[in-house]
């Protein structure tokens, strides 16, 4: 006898987006501004974690979780201000974080980023609305 077990449709977290326009600047090159981007940004929780992911063009496309893996030691940054989270690679110590704030919808962070050869910290800013 073969017993079915239904456990109705997979449970997946609800994708938040939102659209930003960042500048990025590199404070190693005397504040050095990259291109201005328009990015989407992809938020998502689930438990106590979070997850988000800039897409976009390079140097701003990037993702950042609270997981913490062999491979990366993630921090939860939520509050009731802002929406963010903070990732360290554990072989390269290179770190990621992005912040958005509630009450502004704006959004903020750095990426160490290979930039000519080099490994700099890039920091991004900027506003961003619903999609």
């Amino acid at each position: 006898m073969l017993a079915v077990l239904v456990w109705g449709p997979a449970v997946q977290a609800q994708t938040f987006r939102l659209s930003c326009e960042l500048q990025g600047t590199l404070p190693a090159l005397e504040d050095r501004k990259l291109k201005p981007a328009t990015v989407t940004v992809e938020m998502q929780s689930i438990g106590k974690n979070i997850f988000l992911k800039l897409v976009g063009p390079r140097y701003y496309e990037m993702k950042v979780s609270s997981l913490t893996t062999e491979a990366f030691a993630g921090t939860n940054l939520t509050s009731a201000g802002a929406i963010g989270a903070r990732a360290k690679e554990n072989a390269t110590g290179r770190v990621t974080e992005i912040r958005i704030e509630r009450d502004t919808i704006l959004l903020s962070g750095y990426s160490d980023i290979d930039f000519r050869g080099k490994v700099l910290r890039m920091n991004l800013e900027g506003p961003c609305a619903m999609r």
